[in-house]
């Protein structure tokens, strides 16, 4: 075919290929921020979303991401690769060539990553991120805040993902059922079994407290009245039924309020012992606290930061380890077509000196399509509530099988 021999190295094209890459994600970036600061009424203190990946699970990461996505528009607007693989012989004395740029604990990336982000807030956007939507791990929001980037006049203020304060109800719960274990209640029976506090009556428990968030994001107080109507459900029979913090009338959520705005019956069920719902009072209190729902009135999450880490790891696989250009070139690549979809790469090829064809052009487009189709698919209703079914089958599975081994009381090196 009178094909040109292939090189033998390849350092020098990979290189190429990462700084036209990395030019074409900052070039989007730039533009994800200018949308931003549009949406944000022109101004330039905008909302933003931090979050910290890593490459491997636990504290012994080598490398690690931090993203930075807008809360107006769910979009990437600046990364940070981190990595602390040294190759130097000496690791004392490292050399002018080493690739690694961190130096501490894995867990200190985000913090790090987050302070680089927000120092080049003003070069690199124009834009100053003063509030800051995180999870409950505070580590990178307190330095953040320590440092005083931009000055007492404009400080960074603290958000909640709705998300993650969604998760807390059902992990106080797993952890209170743990610590009580064993333990004999006033009615003298334990805190978990059968129609008491079990796994899947926490998981209802912490899908309804996200509900109670979700649906009063306009009044605080509202959504304090939605948590301890939770609680109170819990408690209602038919002899004493407690619904005063329920809303009233025929399109009411709660079943007991709308037969009585329709005069049908209605027969209480799903309730829970007494003296297990007093046993929960002190995480309803902890997580009605009206300091902590006023950081979850955005309505926000950390979904978009979660899908750009998605989209990442599905380049640069986790089982894999790889070096900070590797990792560089799969977060640039992740960006861009995040923010604008496949058709980035035609930018990246053209700044590579390579024209795109006319089948290059129609197949990013249709993948670009497939991708719109498949999100729309994912949103809709039918999605979601099979996608739901799915995690309630799975979790009633796993508590079942832990069931059956608690009765056949199965134990390493007992049979």
């Amino acid at each position: 075919m009178n094909l040109p021999q292939p090189p033998k190295r390849f350092q020098e094209y990979n290189k190429r290929l990462l700084n036209a890459t990395r030019e074409v994600s900052e070039s989007t970036m730039q533009k994800a921020a200018k949308k931003a600061i549009v949406e944000n009424n022109s101004d330039n203190n905008i909302a933003v979303a931090v979050d910290g990946t890593w490459q491997k699970r636990g504290h012994t990461s080598h490398n690690g991401v931090v993203t930075v996505t807008s809360m107006d528009t769910g979009k990437v607007i600046d990364v940070d690769v981190l990595s602390k693989y040294c190759a130097c012989k000496d690791k004392k004395n490292h050399k002018a060539s080493c690739k690694s740029n961190f130096r501490g604990s894995s867990g200190m990336m985000e913090v790090k990553g987050a302070c680089n982000i927000f120092k080049r807030s003003l070069t690199f956007h124009d834009a100053r991120y003063t509030k800051y939507l995180g999870d409950g791990d505070s580590k990178a929001f307190e330095a953040i805040a320590k440092e005083n980037i931009y000055g007492d006049e404009f400080q960074v203020e603290k958000l909640e993902c709705i998300g993650h304060v969604m998760k807390r109800m059902g992990s106080r719960l797993r952890r209170l059922k743990e610590k009580m274990k064993g333990q004999v209640l006033s009615d003298g029976k334990r805190l978990s079994g059968k129609n008491r506090l079990t796994d899947s009556q926490i998981d209802k428990l912490q899908n309804y407290y996200g509900l109670a968030i979700r649906r009063n994001l306009d009044c605080v107080h509202a959504m304090r009245q939605a948590i301890w109507a939770i609680f109170m459900h819990k408690l209602s029979t038919d002899e004493n039924p407690q619904h005063g913090f329920c809303p009233i009338g025929e399109d009411s959520w709660c079943g007991f309020k709308k037969a009585e705005a329709t005069g049908s019956a209605y027969k209480h069920k799903n309730n829970l012992p007494v003296a297990v719902v007093e046993a929960m009072r002190p995480v309803f209190r902890d997580l009605s606290h009206p300091d902590l729902l006023k950081k979850c009135v955005h309505g926000n999450t950390q979904n978009p930061n979660e899908s750009v880490n998605n989209v990442i790891w599905l380049r640069v696989p986790k089982s894999t380890f790889v070096q900070i250009e590797a990792l560089s070139l799969g977060v640039y690549d992740a960006v861009c077509t995040f923010n604008e979809g496949n058709s980035a790469r035609l930018q990246i090829l053209q700044n590579l000196g390579i024209e795109p064809g006319e089948y290059t052009l129609h197949d990013l487009k249709c993948l670009d399509k497939e991708k719109l189709l498949r999100a729309k698919y994912a949103i809709s209703q039918q999605s979601k509530e099979r996608r739901k079914a799915k995690r309630y089958k799975r979790k009633r599975e796993e508590e079942k099988n832990k069931t059956n081994a608690q009765i056949a009381g199965y134990g390493a090196g007992m049979f």
